[in-house]
């Protein structure tokens, strides 16, 4: 697949309302295509109860537990939501030789993923727990070994992306900090992308921040992107932008400002501002990973960056209106588009452009660019 173009596969031009019946024409592609997703994998733990009284020990809940469950995390969400929106997945990742490891991989086998995932026995796989009482986060507890992996795992790792890429419409980097990608190998999967006209989406952490140079689509922060670049963000500084994301070395910037929303830099034409479209924010645990997840999947359908960020918005605003890490269909977004009016402003120019119609960057909305680590 070509890297997307200002007008998206079967955009026309000019100004118009995309709604359901736009969505659903792009939703229609969602089954054809496949997304690939490497980053770091992890497994989400969830224990909740009712919390009545104060420990006598510390001024601190007691959380009486009345429920436990996991779900996967990190990269392995990302996968999770490119499953629920109908798209076919393949995941590289590294997992411990753990039970951790083997409830990840089961769960992507469960979902209908390719899980190419290298096992490292001196490692053990992420485990994030969060207590719940009432439905809010009390507190999280994290499990985790953030070195980087050896060359060979690595290698083992790029292996698995020369298997999996070859067809691919688009690829995820989903980057934690949690080990699993290292320069070498991050060199040699741009690179591979590149020579197949595959668009990359890169969600960064610090780590790694500025070895994604040649990314299609860069998807920080604000937080990330200030302590990369150190100066406050400047999300209305048209030259401001455009500098940050030469620093990078990208060619789409596509910035998530929380209940700002978003806001996408291109080359040449002025920044396209997205209002955030929660109506309730209960968790914003893995909101990021369902805009990532959105974005590639309508990208690999054929929507122009815009329009694919557009229907990302809607997607994070679903996830976020549940407790916990959450994925979000293709069924889901068409019901909150129809109960949009006039719909989601759509611009036939896709990548860049002039703020949507009627968008407030202050309208409260769903925390997107909140990412655990």
């Amino acid at each position: 697949m070509m890297e997307p173009g200002p007008e998206g596969r079967g955009a026309d031009s000019g100004t118009r309302s995309l709604g359901r019946s736009r969505f659903e024409e792009l939703a229609a592609g969602f089954e054809t295509a496949r997304v690939v997703v490497l980053g770091d994998l992890m497994l989400d733990r969830y224990v909740s109860g009712p919390a009545d009284r104060v420990s006598p020990e510390a001024p601190v809940p007691v959380v009486r537990v009345d429920r436990e469950w996991d779900a996967v995390g990190g990269a392995a969400n990302v996968a999770a939501n490119v499953r629920a929106l109908g798209a076919r997945c393949d995941v590289v990742g590294v997992l411990g030789s753990d039970a951790p490891g083997e409830a990840v991989a089961v769960a992507l086998e469960r979902l209908g993923a390719g899980c190419r995932c290298a096992r490292d026995a001196s490692r053990a796989t992420t485990v994030k727990t969060r207590v719940l009482a009432r439905g809010q986060q009390v507190v999280r507890i994290d499990r985790e070994d953030p070195e980087p992996v050896g060359l060979g795992v690595a290698e083992e790792l790029a292996a698995h992306i020369d298997a999996v890429l070859p067809g691919a419409d688009a690829l995820v980097v989903a980057d934690y900090d949690k080990g699993a990608l290292i320069p070498p190998l991050i060199r040699h999967t741009l690179a591979t992308a590149a020579s197949a006209s595959i668009p990359v989406l890169v969600d960064p952490k610090r780590r790694n921040f500025f070895a994604y140079g040649g990314a299609t689509v860069f998807k920080p922060n604000r937080a990330e992107l200030e302590a990369a670049l150190g100066e406050p963000v400047q999300p209305d500084g048209v030259d401001w932008l455009g500098a940050a994301r030469e620093r990078v070395g990208c060619s789409h910037l596509l910035l998530t400002l929380g209940a700002a929303g978003m806001v996408v830099a291109s080359p040449g034409r002025p920044p396209y501002r997205v209002a955030a479209r929660a109506r309730s924010v209960y968790d914003v645990s893995g909101a990021g990973d369902t805009v990532a997840a959105v974005v590639a999947v309508a990208l690999a359908a054929g929507a122009g960056l815009e329009e694919a960020v557009e229907v990302a918005a809607v997607g994070a605003a679903a996830g976020v209106a549940r407790v916990g890490v959450a994925t979000v269909s293709a069924e889901e977004i068409a019901l909150r588009l129809a109960d949009e009016a006039p719909g989601i402003p759509r611009r036939g120019a896709s990548i860049g452009g002039a703020p949507s119609p009627g968008a407030d960057p202050a309208s409260p909305g769903p925390k997107t660019p909140n990412r655990t680590g």
